[in-house]
């Protein structure tokens, strides 16, 4: 069978098989109270499944399954296994909760499991500051720290609807593309399989109100464990590829990611600063601070995927012109600077100094949003039909 068409069969079938296995398992959180109730951190008003974690585990499970029947996919079982492995504790904190520092067990467990088990890690600098191919041990710390820093990128900006699952799909095509390029062929499906997860995935969440579902730690774990995932090719496949590796792979995977990871290092610095755990939850991401100006979840989360959008185009003119891998490396991180830690504190500023500008900015903000709710209340008749959201039970 031509790889094409495998590839087709990739992204589109989990993208059908997504509206059918949904609604089916919204209809059961509720009824067992499996949800995200609001509270003064949330910013949803109603009880809201947190199961998004287990449609995207079963979809894609499925669609592995038989593309395996096209492909043999057995160099992915690995990361498979060990991304069920996250699903499972991410379902439990989902349900039970568990403390932050038992989850950062588990995530270290996994990230050490794939890079041992699956020779899965980060082996090279790409020659940025001079560094080429790692010795294990430095390997082995710069892996930890990237998987850890990747996985828990996702979880902080999922903080609203879609921002996740679009920033997953945006990522997911770069490195479909990239995957492709260098003829990767079970990287690009798996690519592939996640953009047909999150871009369905993403129009439920952001359009619909009876079948709204949030991610929940399981959805966000397996999200970025596929993120780490990419950005740690096998080196074998690596090297024994006709393409050279990219000397610019290292600064694309940062472009790729910069919105989650720029806005994780700012929160996470600040919580340090102000003498709390990194992990301590509240309302300092770059997208709580839009959505309290007023803007709409949609519209916060397309800004926020354009200027994502700009860094990667930034990196990609970068790279096409020859500049130098260490300096490149340097404008991206100055580049996710100023185009996701000023703005944060730009707002902020204004704020809590010049009320009166922040009042103008914030009013700008809500009509800006206004149009992007007209399409938001169009697309959610198209999926909702005229039924009103069903509330099973009343906060307590």
């Amino acid at each position: 069978m031509p790889i094409d068409f495998i590839y087709w069969i990739a992204v589109l079938m989990p993208m059908l098989m997504m509206p059918i296995v949904l609604p089916m398992v919204v209809l059961m959180a509720r009824r067992k109270r499996l949800t995200d109730n609001p509270n003064a951190r949330k910013v949803q008003d109603r009880p809201v499944p947190v199961m998004g974690g287990t449609v995207m585990m079963l979809v894609i499970s499925v669609t592995a399954i038989i593309l395996n029947l096209f492909y043999d996919l057995g160099n992915l079982y690995p990361a498979l296994s060990v991304m069920i492995i996250l699903y499972i504790f991410g379902m439990l904190d989902d349900n039970i909760g568990l403390t932050w520092q038992f989850k950062l067990g588990v995530q270290i467990f996994s990230i050490l499991l794939l890079f041992f088990g699956g020779n899965y890690g980060v082996h090279s600098l790409y020659g940025v500051f001079g560094i080429e191919e790692l010795p294990t041990w430095a390997s082995c710390i710069l892996t930890l720290f990237t998987g850890l820093l990747l996985l828990n990128a996702v979880n902080f900006v999922d903080g609203i609807d879609g921002l996740a699952s679009g920033l997953g799909v945006l990522g997911g095509l770069v490195m479909a593309y990239w995957n492709v390029r260098h003829g990767f062929v079970t990287q690009a499906m798996f690519s592939f399989v996640m953009v047909g997860v999150l871009s369905s995935f993403f129009v439920f969440n952001v359009f619909s109100e009876r079948y709204k579902m949030y991610m929940g730690d399981s959805g966000s774990l397996v999200l970025g464990f596929f993120i780490f995932m990419s950005s740690c090719p096998e080196m074998t496949l690596f090297s024994e590829n006709e393409f050279v590796a990219d000397d610019y792979f290292l600064t694309f995977q940062l472009a790729i990611y910069s919105a989650m990871v720029f806005d994780l290092i700012r929160v996470a610095v600040l919580r340090v600063i102000y003498r709390k755990s990194p992990f301590h939850p509240d309302r300092t991401h770059l997208h709580h601070i839009c959505v309290d100006m007023g803007m709409s979840h949609l519209f916060t989360t397309l800004r926020i995927m354009v200027v994502n959008v700009i860094v990667i185009a930034i990196w990609y003119f970068t790279a096409s012109s020859g500049m130098n891998v260490t300096l490149q490396y340097l404008l991206i991180l100055l580049s996710g600077v100023v185009l996701f830690w000023l703005p944060y504190f730009h707002i902020v500023y204004l704020r809590e100094n010049k009320q009166e500008r922040y009042e103008i900015l914030s009013a700008r903000c809500k009509k800006m949003s206004s149009y992007s709710d007209i399409f938001t209340r169009l697309i959610r008749r198209l999926i909702d039909g005229r039924h009103k959201p069903i509330i099973t039970h009343e906060i307590e």
